[in-house]
């Protein structure tokens, strides 16, 4: 509520401004407004790990490869199959249920 008053409207929150404002457009620039301080948090973490791998680049290289997971080409082509087939068994369930469709021919009236 500070930031719309202070830096998007410059001005009080009992503005009508503010308080005859839709709560969806509230809620909607809320969510915006925490985006953008995530992005800010997440710029300023990456610019702490800049500015660190000058003194100490193996602590850095230690913290950013803590959650890397490696695998083999043969694990990714297990996944990929367990996916394909996963995804084609919900294809059959799913034409399981859906009646079959019987398309009605339209017999065209003689002109005469």
């Amino acid at each position: 509520m500070w930031y719309l008053c202070s830096e998007v409207f410059h001005t009080t929150p009992d503005d009508p401004r503010i308080t005859e404002m839709d709560p969806v457009q509230k809620m909607w620039m809320y969510n915006n407004w925490v985006a953008d301080q995530n992005d800010r948090a997440e710029l300023a973490k990456n610019h702490a790990y800049l500015l660190a791998s000058f003194s100490n680049p193996e602590a850095v290289q230690q913290i950013l490869g803590a959650g890397n997971h490696e695998s083999s080409d043969d694990d990714y082509e297990e996944s990929m199959n367990i996916v394909k087939n996963q995804s084609f068994s919900l294809m059959l369930d799913k034409d399981k249920d859906q009646p079959i469709k019987k398309r009605r021919r339209h017999h065209l009236a003689p002109q005469g």
